[in-house]
Order: structure tokens, then sequence, then C-alpha cells
């Protein structure tokens, strides 16, 4: 194990002992368990709500929150983002307008289940309506969505210890460019959203792939952050499919053992392999 794997177990693991059934042996075994923590995020002094999260990237994650729910629109916007891991406090300085701060008041704990933000990004979708995307459809053969969810489905992170957290990526053509994990999907994408946010990098003519299914909510993070595609080797819901028509997302599924699952929203050019 590298020295930079032996640091992230180390930081984001936490090894329990525990006991193992294999072929009719039961023998004791320590298993290593991906670390919970919850943060509080507090927005211009005011209290807005808890995150569990995988303790890793909360700068990310709390900026791609605060996208995704259509707080945050701008990069001049934030003026400021202090994460304190001693009092597991996250305080953001915003030139918002007050209303957008608002309506993220008084919402408690978001868990870290894969289900725990849906009450935030569908009111978002709704009382902010996403624009659908505009301008033409980007490029995009059947090797790069093959080739790059490969290459995050063999990423060795915590998923690789614990068999325990989702996944998320941003990619181009070429490359791709950062793999982030957290104990739920929405948490990844929406640390994807931020980093991207965080360093300006355009999404326009990126593909965002995950691990986890594509719900509505997350449908709805990828729409407002700017994605064309969004790629999964889960599943999708309906209701995610038809927000994607609306938005003009393209949804690839079950990305597994050489196929995929293509939905055509306008987005995208499937072209074919040279």
């Amino acid at each position: 194990m590298s020295g930079n794997t032996a640091d992230r177990r180390d930081r984001l693991t936490v090894e329990t002992p525990a006991l193992r059934y294999d072929k009719g042996l039961l023998e004791p075994k320590n298993i290593f368990l991906a670390k919970e923590v919850p943060y509080t995020l507090f927005v211009n002094d005011r209290e807005i709500l808890s995150i569990s999260t995988l303790p890793t990237h909360l700068e990310e994650l709390f900026t791609g929150f605060l996208i995704s729910e259509g707080v945050l629109a701008a990069r001049s916007e934030l003026l400021e983002c202090h994460v304190d891991d001693g009092t597991r406090l996250v305080r953001m300085e915003l030139d918002v307008p007050d209303e957008r701060v608002a309506k993220l008041e008084g919402r408690g704990m978001l868990t870290s289940g894969c289900a725990g933000g849906l009450v935030f990004s569908v009111e978002s979708a709704a009382s902010d309506s996403v624009e659908p995307r505009q301008g033409p459809a980007i490029r995009v053969s059947p090797r790069t969505i093959l080739k790059r969810m490969a290459e995050l489905d063999t990423y060795p992170g915590i998923y690789s210890i614990t068999r325990g957290v989702h996944a998320a990526s941003v990619a181009d053509d070429e490359k791709t460019i950062i793999i982030l994990e957290d104990l739920g999907r929405h948490n990844a994408v929406d640390k994807i959203a931020g980093y991207c946010f965080l360093h300006g990098l355009e999404t326009r003519d990126k593909l965002l792939l995950t691990t986890g299914r594509i719900t509505s909510e997350v449908l709805t993070k990828a729409a407002r952050n700017g994605f064309p595609i969004i790629i999964s080797r889960s599943s999708a819901s309906a209701m995610a499919m038809a927000m994607a028509q609306q938005f003009r997302v393209d949804v690839v599924t079950y990305v597994r053992g050489g196929r995929f699952n293509y939905f055509h929203h306008g987005a995208v050019n499937l072209v074919q392999d040279e």
C-alpha cells in the first residue's frame, strides 16, 4: 500500500474488530469502516444545517451544496470559506440576496444516506427553475464513456478499503480530471460541483460520472452546474429522466462490461469510435 493510500486510510477509516464468515468458518477479522462526521454550516453567521460526510474536501462539498441549491451562482459571490475541524464548523461569507440564504435555514441535519437530500434539490428545482442547457452539443464517443467509467471504478480510494462509499468524477475526452468520494452519492456529486466552481473549471463541455443511481436530485445537481451529460454504472429514476429531458441533459446508465444505456436529450452527439 502506498504512503498516500495509507494516509487516506488512517484519516478516513476506522479499523473495527468483527467476525468474518467464509466457507463454513467464522473467524476474527478487523474490518475498515468509513468515517462519518457531522459538520455544521453557517452562512453569513446564520446556522443553516449539518451534513454528515466523509471528512475530506469539505470546502468543495459545502460550496457544491450551495450551488446545487441555487444559493451560490457566481465565484464573486463567495467571499470566504473557513473549515474548522476541531469544532466541526464551516463558516462561509456570501454576497448574495438574503432570500437565497433564508430558504435553507432551519433544515436541521442532512444525513449521509443516499436519499438524505431529496427535499432540498427537488424543492429548489421547482422554485428556482433550472434553465435548460443552451449551446451546441458536445461530441462524445462510446470508448470515452467506457474508459472514464473504468477509471472511476478502479480508483484506489476509500471504496477500495471499505466498500462503503460512493465516488463521482469530472472528465473530458482525454482524461479523468478528479475523483472525489463521500458516504452518499449526493455529497460526492456536490464535491465535484464545488471543485469545478472553486477551480474555475468549465463544465459545459465536461462529463459528470457517478457510482450511484441517478435520482431527480442528482440530475438537478448536474443540470444546475451546467453538465451536458451524467454517466452512472447504476440506474436512473423515471423522474430523473423526465427532468433530464426538460433540462436537456443526456444520461448514460449501467456502464458495465462494455455496454451501457444511452438517453439522448440533445446535449451530446454520440459519435462512433474510430
